[in-house]
């Protein structure tokens, strides 16, 4: 009898302690389900830009990714309306978004009378955006098509960007001539990094100029890196290592004019 006393003491007392431990745990609230963007109409979605409360969201980026989602829908004809004006479909093709538009378009395959409307196109961004559908082919037709809005030249420096660089990949002369020609850079840093090293990988050596007076001096380290990297496939016996960013600059400086380049270095 005694033992069963002593042994209801305990539990009661047990359990008043994990009555209190329990009511000082914090309540967890219950997770706020996801919005589902799916729900809101095109419009309501871009108004959504200027005021998030209308459709809940936590960023821009929730809207953008929906109506991204919402591109296989369109028309092919409705999708290239939407170079020239994004409220269309909602999206557009930029740095920061990617290439939706056209990514979708070339998934719908062979970009033919797309080229052919290029020529009559008067929408810059229109013809911008047919560009960047045929960057995604690879074909004789499609160099063909870039070597011609190159060589035509009557496109803007960023327009022109792309198939030069298309072609530049490939080591063909017109691409490389026109990437290395320029004075600086018409891209950001993030869409032009990658570029200046076609120049190494098809032993350019035209574009030395270029690389020691432009890309060896650029304020994005990612296109200095590139520079370097070209500039040692073109100068295959140079140091290993170099004390400074700046004592790199004036040895591949050097090495340029003694080739007999003209260039113009900032010498340290």
């Amino acid at each position: 009898m005694k033992n069963s006393g002593l042994c209801a003491v305990l539990c009661s007392y047990l359990f008043a302690i994990s009555v209190i431990l329990c009511s000082a745990q914090p309540q967890k609230t219950p997770a706020t389900p996801a919005t589902d963007f799916r729900r809101f109409t095109r419009t309501q979605l871009q108004d959504c830009y200027n005021d998030k409360t209308l459709c809940g969201a936590s960023s821009e980026w929730d809207i953008t990714q929906e109506l991204i989602d919402r591109l296989p829908r369109f028309s092919t004809n409705t999708l290239v309306a939407c170079f020239a004006n994004w409220k269309i479909c909602g999206a557009m093709d930029s740095s920061a978004t990617g290439w939706p538009l056209s990514d979708e378009i070339a998934k719908r395959g062979n970009p033919r009378a797309l080229l052919e409307r290029y020529w009559t196109e008067q929408n810059s961004a229109t013809r911008t955006g047919i560009i960047h559908v045929a960057y995604h082919f690879r074909s004789p037709q499609i160099a063909a098509f870039m070597r011609r809005v190159l060589t035509e030249n009557k496109a803007e420096a960023e327009e022109l960007y792309w198939p030069a660089f298309y072609l530049a990949k490939r080591c063909d002369p017109d691409g490389l001539r026109w990437l290395s020609s320029r004075n600086g850079r018409d891209l950001g840093c993030i869409q032009f990094t990658g570029t200046v090293k076609v120049f190494g990988k098809c032993n350019y050596r035209p574009a030395i100029p270029y690389l020691v007076e432009n890309s060896m001096h650029d304020a994005c380290l990612n296109i200095v890196g590139d520079a370097e990297e070209s500039l040692e496939m073109l100068y295959p016996n140079h140091p290993k290592h170099f004390l400074s960013l700046t004592t790199e600059q004036n040895y591949y400086c050097s090495r340029a004019i003694k080739e007999g380049f003209k260039v113009i270095c900032e010498q340290n």
